[in-house]
């Protein structure tokens, strides 16, 4: 029969008592006497860690609480009370309780303060953390030790030593408590103050200390109380003996966030969560917050977690993929979301596509996002933008057929579909079908005058991709594309830059042409003297963007006119 067990049968009646010789004196001192209504109870429940460690570990503490402290001042609440209320709450008896759950349970063993850690093996010996805390909230924590030993009853004489010392900040603490409620802060300050005294490495009482000086931010004399300041330096001494306690957190995240200090925030909102590693609300807030601030980065490795810690569950899911999306993970956020949607396939709706479609065209992938479009529009027969994006990505598959055939669908279904007709455009452009596309550039601008800026820059964007590989290739053709281009922009909205391009491109034409001259025929004449109008009426208005150029296309001009002249006057007659 274990001590403490002993003691709880005396409390009952005397008909134990004669059993009392085989107990130390101490013992029995605390037997005849029996706990007060002050008397304090203290939780002890198996360490984690290591199963058979874990459970001697705690019954060795019980045992050396109850032969070091009176019972008026101080006892364990007993195994068999533990362990009954654990097997009444579906565990087994010895389980070894995360923080919280261990909350849990003094509440229903009325228990005033715990004493929980961690013990594994080392060696030949073990490695033990210890730490208590108050029932009331887990975050008020203070460490105990931590130590390595091969004797775990050695190892418990420590702890239940600096147990003894750290209680001393508590009545402090508890008048700092009962003077914050009052609202009377200089003297829950003052209480801290003791508390500290009492022990120097509190962190309940610092605790304590940090919310008054808080506190303050919400009174007039806040500025002058410079409760930042004191906030912050009375965390930091916390952080120097446990750097995982999450009020310390709590509260420096408060101060940064008033500072508008958002790299310190984030670190504090990153430092709460792995201090409460279990709580998924904490876990989603930080997410939010890195989000929000633009470092969805940082918010991966945690709501990866949230997935891996629920399994299966859609709106971890959903997270997950939306913060890959925010931090532009484009492969592994359309991965996700079909992850999201394999767990909840109502989730597949028209904005889960078109979503999946943009990452894919914003990753490069087109035909991919060309394939995720065809499956959208055979769920959603009747949206438009799912076959114009279906169409657009098709286009930059180099799929040109299917593009056509993409928007001929959507424009039957809206023969005004917004932006058709400019996709329409983009489709003839690859088949360089020129007219055609300059012609559904027109009919866009005639639907609403509005676009013309806008559509004149998109033909100009295109007449200066075509130049530059014309350039490259030297063909007639790709200059005369280029030239048609950058007349179409300026027919629309006249620029020195549209003139430019269209001036050039028609010299480049009219040079190689001039170099078979003697092989003309009227044809060909006809066209030089048309490249070359082009060249005289445009270039005086595009000069300015590269006179030297120009320059020297200009001084050409009267040469190459006298030529066309003789040639136009020998062969078409």
């Amino acid at each position: 029969m274990k001590v403490s067990h002993r003691f709880a049968i005396s409390a009952l009646g005397l008909a134990a008592v004669a059993a009392l010789a085989a107990f130390p004196s101490v013992a029995r001192a605390q037997m005849r006497e029996g706990p007060t209504k002050d008397t304090k109870r203290v939780v002890v429940t198996a360490f984690r860690g290591d199963p058979e460690a874990g459970v001697q570990l705690a019954d060795e503490i019980r045992k050396r609480i109850s032969s070091d402290f009176s019972i008026r001042t101080l006892m364990p609440v007993s195994k068999k009370d533990i362990d009954n209320t654990l097997v009444s709450s579906g565990y087994k008896p010895d389980s070894a309780l995360n923080p919280n759950d261990v909350k849990e349970l003094s509440k229903l063993v009325r228990g005033d303060e715990v004493i929980d850690g961690e013990v594994r093996r080392s060696g030949n010996g073990y490695r033990v953390t210890a730490r208590m805390f108050l029932p009331r909230d887990v975050g008020l924590s203070q460490p105990l030790i931590r130590t390595e030993g091969s004797n775990l009853g050695d190892i418990a004489k420590q702890i239940v030593h600096e147990y003894d010392l750290a209680r001393k900040q508590i009545p402090s603490n508890q008048d700092c408590e009962n003077q914050m409620r009052a609202q009377k802060y200089d003297a829950a300050i003052a209480a801290a103050r003791k508390g500290i005294q009492s022990y120097s490495k509190a962190t309940i009482a610092r605790l304590c200390l940090a919310s008054a000086y808080q506190a303050f931010k919400n009174t007039p004399d806040s500025a002058s109380r410079h409760w930042q300041d004191s906030v912050l330096a009375i965390t930091k001494a916390i952080d120097a003996i446990d750097n995982a306690s999450k009020l310390a957190a709590t509260l420096q995240y408060d101060v940064y966030k008033a500072r508008h200090d958002t790299a310190n925030a984030m670190e504090s909102l990153v430092k709460m969560m792995n201090a409460d590693p279990t709580n998924s609300s904490l876990r989603e807030q930080v997410v939010a917050e890195l989000v929000n601030s633009g470092q969805a980065d940082k918010a991966i490795p945690f709501v990866k977690k949230l997935v891996e810690d629920n399994p299966g569950d859609p709106q971890f899911m959903r997270t997950y993929w939306l913060v890959l999306r925010a931090a532009k993970h484009y492969k592994e956020a359309v991965a996700a979301g079909e992850a999201y949607v394999k767990a909840d396939p109502t989730a597949a709706d028209t904005a889960y596509y078109y979503r999946q479609i943009s990452d894919l065209n914003d990753d490069s992938s087109y035909a991919k996002a060309a394939e995720m479009a065809a499956t959208a529009v055979a769920k959603y027969p009747k949206a438009t933008d799912l076959y114009l994006m279906k169409a657009q990505n098709e286009l930059k598959a180099g799929q040109l057929p299917a593009a056509q055939e993409s928007l001929r669908r959507a424009l039957a279904i809206d023969p005004k579909a917004k932006n058709a007709n400019m996709l329409r455009a983009q489709i003839f452009v690859g088949m360089n079908q020129v007219d055609s596309a300059l012609a559904a550039v027109k009919s866009d601008i005639a639907s609403d005058a509005s676009n013309k800026e806008r559509d004149a820059q998109y033909l100009l964007g295109l007449a200066s991709t075509s130049y530059r590989a014309a350039a490259a290739s030297k063909k007639a053709e790709d200059f005369q594309k280029a030239m048609l281009l950058a007349q179409g922009s300026d027919e629309v909205n006249p620029t020195p830059q549209a003139k430019f391009i269209a001036a050039v491109s028609a010299w480049q034409q009219l040079a190689q042409s001039l170099q078979q001259g003697k092989n003309w025929k009227c044809t060909d004449a006809r066209a030089a003297e048309g490249n070359l109008t082009v060249v005289s009426t445009l270039m005086p208005g595009g000069g300015s963007v590269d006179a030297a150029t120009a320059g020297q296309i200009m001084s050409a001009v009267p040469q190459a006119q006298q030529y066309i002249d003789a040639q136009n006057k020998r062969l078409c007659k």
